[in-house]
């Protein structure tokens, strides 16, 4: 259901805004463990191939070396293992795929988090969407039949390909997060997706907040502003859409943001547990001290945000906006001791 937004005062609406941005800073434990799944499907030219091979590396890069996952929770699966198999744990296979949503789901906690992004082409075939893989393609109905053992857990799930629009709608739900390049599946041409999205991960330029992290909807306004710049450079017609939806009703938007309808569940999903220097223990008495408190301030906003649907939103607001205001502060004592921009 789409959140009241319009009624409600500029300073509210500038109030959930400044939730989006700052609650970046939630501790990670509190999101629960983090699953993720590079899928790469078939290149069809050796330029495809080691460009999406290229991506996938800096993705699975990324999430083990800036965003501190267990290398054991990171899958890549790939066309062809010999490329690198110490990186390439299996073929990406339908069945695959498939196999791994059946074992994961055996050891999953009801809090931990799905990360899927699927590289690749897609195509569409009589309205039928499908993720070009070695063997029979990869459909929405596939994906569901895979999701099914995961009711509680939450999803983010980025299809970087073309005819990528096409996965939304069958797949949109509650706590689901559906990134794609293409608004429908009619955009066929090939994209430039996948690139800005690999570098969105590592986090140069598109941690907005400059938190050390990175959320699903900094990574996908990154890559759709780099997109679409590119397109403009060239003087090219722009021929992919990049769209988000996470509310549900299966619409997708491309301007997604924190204003809603679709991107406040995207700024609340990260990549993997805390990375660089916010997951480390300063050696600074005085700055360890200010991470510890930080720290408390980031939990009383997790304990608020579980009671969130259980309130009325003006309820809800009244008791975020001191937290909010407390955590700016000291982040902004934070930044001041570690000698940045206050």
């Amino acid at each position: 259901m789409r959140r009241r937004t319009g009624s409600a005062p500029l300073v509210r609406a500038l109030l959930l805004t400044l939730a989006g941005l700052l609650s970046a800073s939630v501790s990670a434990h509190a999101q629960g463990r983090t699953h993720a799944l590079i899928l790469v499907g078939l290149g069809g030219s050796a330029e495809y191939r080691d460009a999406f091979h290229a991506e996938a590396s800096q993705i699975y890069g990324a999430l083990i070396e800036r965003h501190g996952l267990d290398p054991a929770d990171v899958v890549y699966m790939g066309e062809r293992v010999e490329v690198d198999p110490e990186m390439i744990r299996a073929r990406s296979t339908r069945a695959n795929v498939l196999q791994h949503f059946g074992e994961l789901a055996r050891t999953a906690s009801p809090m931990d988090r799905l990360f899927v992004v699927m590289i690749g082409h897609g195509t569409a075939n009589g309205g039928t969407v499908q993720f070009n893989l070695p063997g029979p393609d990869l459909t929405p109905e596939d994906v569901l039949e895979g999701l099914a053992a995961f009711p509680t857990q939450t999803l983010a799930l980025v299809a970087t390909g073309s005819a990528s629009g096409g996965f939304i709608a069958p797949l949109a739900g509650p706590n689901r997060i559906l990134v794609a390049a293409t608004r429908t599946e009619r955009q066929l041409n090939a994209t430039e997706f996948g690139q800005f999205f690999a570098e969105a991960m590592t986090g140069e330029g598109s941690d907005m907040d400059r938190d050390d992290r990175v959320s699903v909807l900094e990574a996908f306004l990154y890559t759709r502003r780099e997109v679409e710049r590119l397109y403009a450079d060239e003087n090219e017609l722009l021929t992919e859409t990049a769209v988000l939806e996470d509310n549900g009703d299966g619409e997708a938007s491309h301007d997604a943001g924190l204003a809603g309808p679709d991107g406040p569940l995207a700024a609340t999903f990260y990549f993997g547990g805390v990375s660089g220097t916010a997951g480390q223990v300063p050696d600074d008495p005085a700055l360890a001290a200010l991470y510890e408190e930080r720290a408390e301030i980031q939990g009383r906003i997790d304990e608020l945000r579980v009671l969130r649907d259980g309130m009325e939103e003006e309820a809800y607001l009244d008791a975020l906006e001191p937290l909010l205001v407390e955590l700016a502060l000291k982040n902004r004592e934070i930044r001041a001791l570690e000698g940045g921009d206050v």
